[in-house]
């Protein structure tokens, strides 16, 4: 099915639309305009901020975890992908995943994500004689260190604290529909 010039201008059109209100100053005009495309244009990643350019530059060093416990007690952790211990190749085939899971997921911006991410890794991780009952999404952090007055050597990424504060940003308790179909 090929597409005529006016329907694909009509899509670039729409699509510079909802990029500029998307980067517009938050409103209640502004929410309604992006309420019906929102989760699809979070879904395929066209979202677009500042952030980059912007004075505020994180000031935490962190990384995600998974718990799910089962229902005899046990408890497995599921780490998300963390960059420094990844091989070069692993790196670039999990950015996008460790850029959603990592620089979004534990975010309150992106809690309606939760639940499916919840689903998804009980499901993941179903054993009929051992059902999963319920999943944690946790934040583990730390401050990253100030560098040093008058420009003195900076702290390497290897030498950064280990992660020691922890937040609990969700629990999911698994339904049996949830595990449906498996």
């Amino acid at each position: 099915m090929a597409i005529s010039p006016a329907q694909a201008s009509l899509l670039i059109a729409a699509y510079l639309f909802f990029t500029i209100t998307w980067l517009s100053p938050e409103s209640p005009t502004r929410d309604r305009l992006l309420e019906p495309v929102k989760q699809f244009w979070l879904f395929w990643g066209l979202d677009q901020n500042w952030r980059l350019f912007s004075p505020v530059i994180k000031d935490i060093n962190f990384h995600t975890m998974a718990v799910i416990t089962f229902e005899d007690g046990y408890r497995l952790s599921w780490e998300l992908p963390r960059m420094k211990r990844l091989n070069y190749f692993e790196r670039f085939r999990d950015e996008k995943y460790r850029k959603w899971c990592v620089d979004s997921l534990p975010w309150p911006d992106y809690q309606e994500f939760w639940p499916d991410f919840a689903r998804y890794v009980g499901r993941k991780y179903f054993n009929k004689a051992n059902k999963p009952v319920s999943l944690s999404l946790q934040l583990f952090w730390i401050e990253i260190p100030r560098p040093p007055a008058g420009g003195g050597n900076i702290v390497p990424v290897s030498a950064l604290p280990e992660h020691t504060k922890m937040n609990t940003v969700l629990f999911y308790k698994y339904r049996p529909e949830d595990l449906v179909g498996l």
